[in-house]
């Protein structure tokens, strides 16, 4: 049976080399993001590619904005309407801002879209991962959260942040969190959940860095293709399943701070996202 995967900022970078990898091993692919002729450009140069070698993975491209709640709500109903399964669920879709901004739903814009987006998304589609055996949830997460802390009343308020350094690195900090309690509510349904760390990547995200942070990473670039390997790893090979709720450097399980490991700051998160959600999709 064809595995179904679906992939949030597919289009370009390590998304990109993810989505091209599944393909690859025969995977339907959905690749999301906002937007959708980039996206449509890619998965068709993907499918070219893979027909050159004979593979028979397939790939498509849908619309996803992930600062808009209501559309993710559409979204994950419509997949909820075509699909009867979903195998991985890629959250990769990443944004740095100069400066902070807030989202038309007030949320500050890296949070909003990198955890809030996600996890809302998450909450559309978990009967279907429920729903399917063996099902895995990759998480792009990143060292700069080394650099976060979680400071709640900033959420909403994107001037709080004295720099766009410490909003980035916040988001980044709340993935890690996330994955951890979302393995361990989805552990008992054999739904794996993991993180992982790309590395300092030559394209994409990276040009967009302040110098604290791409130091954070080291001097060393690495191309897409390497510095997507874990997730595609993670997504893909039998072995990465003894896994869970775990962050990964190379594949294998790397340090995180103190507040990243925090299981009662992590519930805390959980819940405070829970009511924020609820309140935003109620009054939107």
């Amino acid at each position: 049976m064809q595995r179904q995967v679906l992939i949030t900022g597919g289009n370009s970078g390590i998304g990109y080399e993810m989505a091209a990898a599944c393909v690859d091993q025969g995977d339907h692919v959905i690749i999301a993001s906002r937007d959708l002729a980039k996206s449509q450009a890619a998965a068709e140069t993907i499918a070219q590619e893979a027909a050159t070698t004979g593979q028979i993975g397939t790939i498509e491209a849908l619309a996803l904005d992930l600062g808009d709640l209501a559309d993710v709500d559409r979204f994950a109903a419509r997949l909820g309407q075509r699909l009867d399964r979903l195998d991985v669920a890629i959250l990769n879709a990443g944004l740095f801002t100069n400066g902070t901004r807030a989202l038309g739903n007030g949320l500050e814009a890296m949070i909003g879209i990198m955890h809030f987006g996600h996890f809302r998304l998450m909450q559309g589609l978990r009967e279907l991962l429920v729903a399917t055996p063996g099902a895995r949830v990759v998480v792009t997460a990143s060292v700069a959260h080394k650099l976060g802390r979680l400071r709640f009343e900033t959420f909403d308020a994107p001037k709080k942040h004295w720099t766009a350094i410490q909003a980035y690195a916040q988001a980044k900090l709340a993935n890690i969190l996330f994955t951890r309690e979302l393995a361990a509510r989805l552990g008992e349904h054999d739904v794996v959940v993991n993180c992982f760390h790309p590395g300092a990547i030559a394209t994409g995200i990276w040009t967009e860095l302040p110098g604290p942070i791409r130091k954070l990473f080291g001097t060393v670039l690495t191309d897409t293709r390497t510095g997507a390997d874990t997730g595609i790893w993670l997504a893909c090979d039998d072995a990465a399943r003894q896994h869970q709720g775990q962050y990964l450097v190379g594949r294998k399980p790397a340090s995180i701070s103190r507040s990243a490991g925090d299981s009662d700051l992590a519930r805390r998160l959980w819940r405070d996202t829970e009511q924020r959600l609820e309140a935003l999709t109620q009054t939107g």
